[in-house]
């Protein structure tokens, strides 16, 4: 065949043998159709999953015929000879994050209005646990304006396996979490748990009223006055032997904060912006705290003064889950 067929006018083809795996162990979506070619690599470890997945009545084994038809399913994409068409990815509407309890070690939040059809897909919870071990509260990741599907699927890889507890994207100028983003997430994006927001400001300012306290990823200043700010906390963190390249300040402050972590202190919020322009003034005031790394070189020769969004978001979740 030269094209796989649709069971429903919503399905998508998750494609390749990592994002078929996890959309299998996480379960949150419905399966319609499993091919697995049949000298496809790790194909006995994928049937034997299916199969213990109660999937054996929709899985289907095809030859090297269906190569055509696989590579459309995947808009060209390495597939690995796994194609799954499942539902949409859940990502429920979210209107407000509520009060958060570092003892119960969960969050919760308060759904936004959803059709039947959305239900179906995205389900109703509304309480999320996370392994606080006691001492942390949780971190949540906002992505404001990310376009690019890659980077998208960058960043929840990061997330899951550094231990953030959710992602929330805004339901305009957002990349969608598309095919092309779970399998650049290498399935990760199976398992966190995803929102989408229709009033960032307005979601961000109740999460604010409710105790969260939310970080910018901003650029550390570099005014004259910010560089001596810059260089007395530098000598605070050197006697304190702090050698992160991570500087936190107050919102309105350049004064560098030693010894900050913030998801001991408060339910924690991390902003991250667009990858040319960054966050909106919009977002950067409601902040409470800005989050920056440090440049690496005394001169930039060239003009890098940034990192990609992933590689940025990756570095800044890792610092602050330390305990």
């Amino acid at each position: 065949p030269d094209s796989l067929p649709y069971t429903t006018a919503a399905s998508e083809f998750i494609y390749g043998y990592a994002s078929v795996l996890a959309a299998i162990r996480a379960n949150r979506r419905q399966f319609y159709k499993l091919y697995v070619n049949s000298r496809g690599l790790n194909r006995d470890i994928l049937l034997a999953r299916a199969k213990a997945s109660n999937l054996r009545q929709i899985t289907r084994e095809v030859g090297d015929q269906y190569d055509r038809a696989f590579d459309k399913a995947s808009s060209g994409r390495p597939h690995n000879g796994f194609v799954l068409e499942a539902s949409p990815l859940p990502v429920p509407p979210i209107a407000e994050l509520k009060e958060c309890s570092r003892e119960e070690g969960k969050f919760d939040v308060v759904l936004g209005h959803q059709t039947k059809e959305e239900v179906a897909v995205n389900g109703s919870r509304t309480s999320y646990a996370y392994k606080s071990s006691s001492w942390r509260y949780p971190l949540i990741l906002y992505l404001d304006g990310v376009l690019d599907e890659g980077n998208l699927g960058a960043i929840a890889r990061s997330a899951y396996f550094l231990g953030v507890e959710a992602i929330v994207t805004p339901t305009r100028q957002s990349a969608p979490w598309s095919h092309i983003a779970v399998k650049a997430s290498a399935g990760a994006a199976e398992a966190i748990p995803i929102f989408k927001v229709a009033e960032p400001s307005e979601f961000l300012g109740k999460a604010s009223r409710n105790g969260w306290r939310c970080y910018a990823a901003d650029a550390i200043p570099t005014a004259k006055g910010a560089e001596k700010g810059a260089e007395k906390g530098a000598e605070k963190d050197a006697e304190a032997g702090n050698t992160s390249d991570i500087v936190y300040t107050l919102a309105r402050s350049s004064k560098r904060l030693t010894e900050h972590s913030p998801v001991a202190e408060h339910p924690t919020i991390l902003m991250m912006g667009a990858e040319g322009t960054g966050l909106k003034s919009s977002l950067l005031n409601i902040a409470h705290y800005k989050v920056g790394i440090k440049h690496g070189r005394e001169v930039d020769e060239v003009g890098v003064d940034s990192l990609n969004v992933s590689v940025a978001a990756s570095l800044l979740c890792h610092d602050m889950l330390k305990r």
